[in-house]
C-alpha cells in the first residue's frame, strides 16, 4: 500500500521566528485555506492566558506539482503578514482546539493554468514552476465516518529529529509515517494514532485509507496532528516519597484533531 506521488506534496513547511512546524492547504469551493496548528503560531501567556503571534509574519515553502508524477525540486516560498491577515479576519484560531485556519486566496484558471489571487497580505519569495498541490475538501471525512483499525499516514516536517551535522535527513523535505487510527475520543472529540510524532510534526495532515484501500478516491483526509501522548515515568525517594522526579517519554501514539473543526472555522471566516 502506498500513497500517490501528489499526496506527498501536500505538506507545507511553515517558520515563524525560531521555530518551524508543518501545515497544508485545502480546497473548499475553489477557495483555498492554510491549516496548522495554533501552537504553531501562537504562544499562550501563562497568566493572562490569552495567546499572542509567536512573529508577525511566517514564511511558507510548498513543493508544486509539475505533472502526475513529479513533485518539483525547487519550492515555491510565500511570506505571509500573519497581523495583517488576523486584522482582516482571514486567519482564524478556534477558541478551544489547538488548530489554525487561514484563508489563502481563490483558485483560479487562466490559458489552462491554475493560479491563486493572494492578496496583499501574502508575498512570493521565490517562485516556481507547477501547481501549488492542495487537498478538496470534498473527499475529507469527519469524525463520526473515521473507523478505528484502518490505516493512516502522516505527512509532515518533524524538524526535531536527528541534527544537521549528521546529515541524515533534509529538513527542508517531508517525511511519511504510517500508522492506524487506535482510537476515538468521545469526550474532547479527537482521534487517537498508534503513530508516533515529534517536534516539527505539529500541524500535519493525517490520511486514512479506507478498507480497500486501493486509488486515490480511498484515500481521505481525516485530521490535523497536534500532540503526541506522553509515556509518564516517575521516581519516588524510599526515604521521602513526597519527594519525586517525573520524566515525560514519547509513548508512539498521537492525537490529531478532526476536521470538522476545518470546516467551523472556514464557516467562521466566509460569514466574517
Amino acid at each position: 500500500m502506498k500513497l500517490p506521488i501528489d499526496n506527498l506534496g501536500y505538506p507545507v513547511k511553515l517558520q515563524i521566528g525560531e521555530f518551524s512546524g508543518s501545515g497544508f492547504i485545502i480546497n473548499q469551493v475553489n477557495q483555498l485555506y492554510l491549516v496548522t496548528a495554533k501552537h504553531v503560531i501562537y504562544q499562550q501567556d501563562q497568566i493572562t492566558k490569552v495567546f499572542n503571534l509567536l512573529d508577525k509574519k511566517m514564511i511558507m515553502i510548498t513543493y508544486p506539482m509539475i505533472s502526475s508524477e513529479k513533485v518539483s525540486s525547487k519550492p515555491r516560498i510565500f511570506e505571509l503578514n500573519l497581523e495583517l491577515l488576523s486584522a482582516s479576519a482571514d486567519l482564524k484560531a478556534h477558541e478551544q482546539a489547538d488548530i489554525v485556519v487561514i484563508k489563502l486566496g481563490e483558485l483560479q484558471k487562466k490559458n489552462e493554468i491554475f493560479y491563486i489571487d493572494f492578496p496583499a497580505s501574502i508575498k512570493t519569495i521565490q517562485e516556481s514552476e507547477g501547481t501549488i498541490i492542495n487537498y478538496d475538501m470534498k473527499g475529507s471525512r469527519r469524525f463520526e465516518q473515521v473507523q478505528i483499525t484502518n490505516d493512516i499516514f502522516i505527512l509532515g516536517y518533524p524538524v526535531s529529529l536527528s541534527t544537521p551535522e549528521m546529515k541524515q535527513i533534509d529538513y527542508n523535505s517531508p517525511l511519511v509515517r504510517k500508522g492506524i487510527i487506535a482510537g476515538k475520543n468521545y469526550l474532547n472529540k479527537s482521534l487517537i494514532l498508534d503513530c508516533p510524532i515529534y517536534g516539527g510534526n505539529s500541524g500535519g495532515l493525517v490520511l486514512e485509507m479506507n478498507e480497500t484501500g486501493i486509488g486515490s478516491g480511498n484515500i481521505h483526509l481525516i485530521g490535523v496532528v497536534v500532540q503526541f501522548v506522553p509515556f509518564l515515568d516517575q521516581w519516588r525517594n524510599v526515604k521521602f516519597p513526597q519527594l519525586y522526579n517525573t520524566n515525560l517519554q514519547n509513548s508512539g501514539y498521537s492525537v490529531a484533531l478532526p476536521v470538522d473543526y476545518i470546516f467551523d472555522l472556514i464557516g467562521e471566516i466566509e460569514s466574517n
